[in-house]
């Protein structure tokens, strides 16, 4: 007996569009928002493009790592176009994260001689992580994702607060939101490696 699945004709944001609307965004991007300072409007390609812009690997990375990862940002852009592209992408960027941990782990003399290989996306984080290679306060990002916590602690604050006097609605002024030290000092890198 046939899977219904089976019997399922292809989306059309899935299927292999005519040249015509290749270059048409993915419907599912269609309905993408970005807020720019002044309101929420539909996201653009343009957008797509600046979010991934800033990524930029130091030029003392080796070539062929820093091309492995322009691919994953290419793919990430042309996702506009091609939904399914974004796990792709995804999957291209942490490979490239692999490869490179993998060249640096090399450098540093953990795959010589007589020494066991290591494997896999999290076991060369943790190992490079143990060499002082990667730590937390070396995140770029490590600023956003402790005003990430941040904010969360003080919408839950104020949600508490609003429960405690009763109140029905209060305004949020994220001008007063400050990451304390437990916020920066998130084990960004063990969460990481646990995903």
């Amino acid at each position: 007996m046939a899977d219904n699945s089976e019997l399922q004709e292809v989306a059309p944001g899935d299927a292999l569009r005519g040249s015509e609307e290749a270059l048409r965004p993915d419907p599912r991007n269609e309905t993408s928002a970005v807020f720019d300072g002044e309101g929420i409007r539909q996201a653009t390609l343009a957008d797509q493009h600046e979010s991934i812009r800033g990524f930029e690997l130091n030029a003392v990375v080796p070539h062929a790592i820093r091309v492995h990862f322009e691919t994953a940002k290419n793919l990430y852009l042309y996702s506009w176009f091609v939904y399914r592209f974004y796990p792709i992408a995804e999957q291209q960027a942490l490979t490239s994260l692999e490869f490179a941990l993998r060249e640096r782990l090399l450098l540093a003399g953990e795959a010589g001689k007589g020494k066991r290989k290591i494997r896999g996306l999290a076991a060369r984080l943790q190992r490079a992580r143990e060499l002082g290679l990667i730590r937390n306060e070396g995140l770029q990002i490590r600023e956003r994702l402790a005003m990430g916590r941040a904010r969360a602690r003080y919408e839950f604050e104020t949600l508490q607060e609003m429960i405690r006097t009763g109140a029905t609605e209060m305004v949020l002024d994220d001008s007063s939101i400050e990451p304390n030290e437990q916020d920066l000092n998130g084990d960004w890198i063990g969460t990481f490696v646990k995903a």
